[in-house]
C-alpha cells in the first residue's frame, strides 16, 4: 500500500504562491524588526556616550545671576545672518520661534557676559522656563481641574486660558514678556527685548514694545497648543497616524527589497559570465587556436565582451546600491517623522533629521523640512541631524563609486568601439578602467574621512587628549606609508608610460608571467605553473614586455660543421615561407620571415638565425609549429644538427692501418 505523504501533491500552484509570499513577508518582517532594534540600540548607545540636542531641550530652569559663571555647550544649532547669530527656541522639541544675539568677540567682551547674552543661552533659558510652566499646566489639569469635575478638553482649555496670564511691560529701560500661572502666582520673565532683537528685520515694526506684544501673543498660543498635544485624544490620533506610516514604510521596504533581490540574482549571473569570459581570454592568450576568425577580431572581441559585461555589471551594481541605501534613507526619515508626532520623542527627531529656520522671521515661524531647506540654503539656515548626515555621506560616497564605475565602463566601451583602435589600445583601455575605479574609490574614501573628521570637530568631539593621540597616529602612519607612496607614484608612471597592461606577458627581475591585474600599488603575474606573483610597483626596475604591439620569434639552430650552409638556409627559408602562406597561420604572422644567415661558427657546428614577426603573444605558438616542420624537413634532406667535436693529441710511436686509421704501437713501460 502506497501512502502519499505530500499534502501539496496534485494541488494547484496557488497554495505554493501564498506560502511563498507568507514566508517572504515573515522573513522581511523579521529583518525590519532586527533593523529597528539595531537602530534603537545604536541610539541608546549614542545617548549614553554622546551629548546631542535632546539634552539641550531638557535643561532645568537656569537663573540669570551675573555672579555665577554660566557654561553652556552649543547643543542648540546656531545660524549666522550678518552680524547676528540666530538660534531656534524649542518647546517639547518643536521650534516655537527664534532668538538673536550679536556675534561676540571674546577678546573684546567679558566671557561671562558674552555667554549670558549669546543666542544659545537665551534659547535654552526661554525653553527651560516655558517647559516649567507647561509642566505646571499639566499638573494643574490633573490635580485641580479634575477634582472640580472639569474633564472635557474644551472646558479645561477655557480654564487654563483664564489662569494663564501673559503680559508685556517695560522697566528700567528694558522691555520684557512675563508669564504667570496660575494667575495668583508670581510673574516670571520669559523674554526680554535686546538690541539684537530690535535690529532684526521684521514687518511689524522694530519698537521694543511692539516686539514684546507679538512675543506675548505667541507665548500664550504655543503654551496652550503644547498642552493640547499632551492630552490623550491627540496622542491616540497620532498613534493611529504612526501605525499607518509604519505600514507604509514596511510595504515600501518590502517592495524595494524584492526588487533588490532580483537585481542581486542578475548581478551574480553577470559576475559568473565575466569570470567565464576572463578564463576563456586567458586560455586564448596561452594556447593555440585553429579558428579561421581573423586575428584582429579574435584579439579585440574578448575585450569588447568583457567591457560590455562589466558595463552591465556596474550598472546593475549601481541600481542595487541605490535601492539598498534608499531603504536605509526611507526608514531613517520615516522614523524621524514618526518621532516628531509625539512630544516626548520630538527631540530625537530633531537629532535624527535636523533643524531648520529657513523662511522664519522675527515675528513668525514657518515650518519647513530640514533636509530640503539644508539643500536649498546650502546649509546656512538649516542643519542636518547626525544620523542623517552620516547616512547621506555614505549614500553619496557609495553612489559616487558605483556611478563612477558605470561612467568608466561606458567611456571604455565607447573608446574600444572605435574602428581605428588597435589591440594594444584595447588592452590599455581595460587596464585604465580598472585603475580609474581604484583611484575613484581612494579619493571618495579620503574625502569621506576628511568630512567626517571635520563634522566631529565641529561637534567638539576632539579634545586635547584626542588631538594629541591623532597627531602621534598621523606621524606613525606617515612613516609607515613612505613605501606605499613610492608604490603609488611608480604605479602611476607605469600606467602613464604604458609600460605594460593587463594581458601582456612581461619579465620583471627574473619573474615572468601574464599580467592579471595592475593597481596603483602592486602588479600581479600568473606564470605557466599557475603561481600568482605579486610585485610592489615601487620595487620594479627593468621590465621586459614580450607582447607590446607585436612579438617576434628569434630562432637559432646549430647544424653540423660540414653541412652545406646554403642548402640549409634554403630549406629554412622554404619552411618559413610555407608557414607564412599557410591560411591557418598567416593571420598570426605579420611579416615575411627572414633568414639572417650564419650567426656563429664553433667547434660544435654552425649557428643559423631566423626571425618571424608575429601578433602579440603568438611568438611561442609560431615557434613551436616552425620547429615541428623544420625537424621533418631536416630528416627528409639528411641535414644533421651540430655535434661537439674533440681533437686528442697522443705522443708516442704509432702506425697507419689499412683502413686509414692510426694505431699506437705498444712499447715497454720504461720507454713511455
Amino acid at each position: 500500500m502506497c501512502i502519499n505523504i505530500n499534502p501539496y501533491k496534485g494541488a494547484s500552484p496557488a497554495p505554493y504562491l501564498w506560502v511563498y509570499l507568507i514566508i517572504f513577508m515573515v522573513r522581511k518582517f523579521i529583518r525590519i524588526l532586527t533593523f529597528l532594534l539595531s537602530i534603537t540600540l545604536l541610539v541608546l548607545i549614542l545617548a549614553l556616550t554622546w551629548e546631542f540636542p535632546t539634552i539641550a531641550q531638557t535643561i532645568p530652569g537656569l537663573g540669570m545671576s551675573s555672579d555665577e559663571e554660566i557654561s553652556v555647550k552649543p547643543y542648540v544649532p546656531v545660524f549666522n545672518r550678518g552680524n547676528l547669530e540666530i538660534a531656534p527656541v524649542f518647546l517639547d522639541g518643536k521650534i516655537i520661534g527664534t532668538i538673536a544675539s550679536f556675534i561676540q568677540l571674546e577678546s573684546n567682551t567679558n566671557k561671562n557676559q558674552a555667554s549670558i547674552y549669546s543666542a544659545v543661552v537665551r534659547s535654552q533659558l526661554i525653553h527651560s522656563k516655558l517647559q516649567k510652566i507647561l509642566y505646571n499646566m499639566s499638573r494643574y489639569t490633573q490635580e485641580v481641574l479634575a477634582k472640580q469635575g472639569i474633564s472635557t478638553i474644551e472646558a479645561q482649555e477655557k480654564e487654563l486660558r483664564k489662569q494663564l496670564v501673559t503680559a508685556s511691560s517695560e522697566s528700567k529701560g528694558t522691555t520684557f514678556v512675563s508669564v504667570t500661572f496660575p494667575k495668583n502666582d508670581v510673574p516670571e520673565i520669559i523674554y526680554s527685548v535686546t538690541q539684537a532683537d530690535i535690529e532684526r528685520p521684521r514687518f511689524g515694526g522694530s519698537q521694543p514694545l511692539k516686539i514684546a506684544e507679538g512675543a506675548k501673543e505667541i507665548t500664550e498660543n504655543i503654551l496652550i497648543q503644547a498642552w493640547k498635544e499632551r492630552q490623550t485624544p491627540y496622542l491616540l490620533a497620532q498613534v493611529q497616524l504612526a501605525m499607518l506610516l509604519l505600514v507604509a514604510l514596511t510595504c515600501t521596504s518590502l517592495t524595494l527589497g524584492w526588487i533588490q533581490k532580483q537585481l542581486t540574482i542578475r548581478q551574480r549571473k553577470l559576475k559568473d559570465s565575466l569570470s567565464n569570459s576572463e578564463t576563456i581570454q586567458l586560455e586564448d592568450n596561452q594556447t593555440s587556436s585553429s579558428s579561421k576568425i581573423t586575428e584582429k577580431f579574435r584579439a579585440i572581441a574578448p575585450q569588447f565582451d568583457n567591457l560590455s559585461i562589466e558595463q552591465r555589471y556596474s550598472l546593475n551594481a549601481f541600481y542595487n546600491s541605490t535601492l539598498f541605501w534608499t531603504q536605509w534613507l526611507v526608514w531613517l526619515l520615516g522614523i524621524g517623522y514618526i518621532s516628531s508626532l509625539f512630544y516626548w520623542s520630538r527631540s530625537w527627531s530633531n537629532w535624527m533629521v535636523g533643524v531648520t529656520i529657513r523662511g522664519s522671521r522675527a515675528e513668525q515661524v514657518i515650518f519647513g523640512w530640514a533636509p530640503l531647506d539644508w539643500i536649498l540654503s546650502f546649509g546656512r539656515e538649516a542643519s542636518l541631524g547626525t544620523p542623517l548626515f552620516i547616512l547621506l555621506l555614505l549614500l553619496v560616497a557609495r553612489l559616487t563609486i558605483k556611478g563612477g564605475d558605470v561612467l568608466t565602463d561606458f567611456l571604455a566601451r565607447r573608446w574600444s568601439e572605435q574602428k581605428s583602435i588597435q589591440k594594444r589600445q584595447t588592452l590599455r583601455v581595460s587596464t585604465l578602467a580598472r585603475v580609474s575605479k581604484a583611484w575613484l574609490r581612494a579619493i571618495v574614501y579620503l574625502l569621506l574621512g576628511v568630512t567626517l573628521l571635520h563634522h566631529l570637530h565641529q561637534l567638539g568631539t576632539f579634545t586635547q587628549v584626542v588631538t594629541v593621540f591623532v597627531g602621534f597616529l598621523s606621524f606613525a602612519l606617515s612613516l609607515a606609508s613612505q613605501n606605499l607612496l613610492k608604490d603609488l607614484i611608480a604605479g602611476l608612471m607605469i600606467l602613464s608610460e604604458d609600460q605594460y597592461a593587463v594581458g601582456d606577458w612581461i619579465v620583471i627581475d627574473g619573474q615572468d608571467g601574464l599580467v592579471e591585474s595592475i593597481t596603483l600599488r602592486v602588479t600581479k603575474l600568473r606564470n605557466l605553473d599557475g603561481e600568482l606573483i605579486t610585485i610592489p610597483n615601487g620595487s620594479i626596475g627593468v621590465v621586459r614586455n614580450l607582447s607590446s604591439e607585436w612579438s617576434q620569434v628569434n630562432y637559432a639552430i646549430e647544424v653540423a660543421y660540414d653541412a652545406d650552409v646554403d642548402r640549409v638556409m634554403g630549406v629554412m627559408e622554404a619552411i618559413a615561407q610555407q608557414l607564412y602562406y599557410d591560411p591557418q597561420w598567416q593571420n598570426q604572422i605579420l611579416e615575411a620571415p627572414k633568414v639572417l644567415g650564419i650567426d656563429k661558427i664553433a667547434h660544435t657546428g654552425i649557428v643559423i638565425r631566423l626571425i618571424i614577426k608575429t601578433q602579440p603573444m603568438q611568438q611561442w605558438l609560431v615557434a613551436r609549429e616552425f620547429r615541428r616542420r623544420l625537424k621533418k624537413a631536416f630528416d627528409e634532406q639528411g641535414i644533421e644538427v651540430g655535434v661537439p667535436q674533440q681533437v686528442m693529441y697522443v705522443n708516442g710511436p704509432f702506425t697507419k692501418t689499412n683502413n686509414g686509421n692510426f694505431q699506437i704501437i705498444s712499447c715497454p713501460d720504461e720507454q713511455l
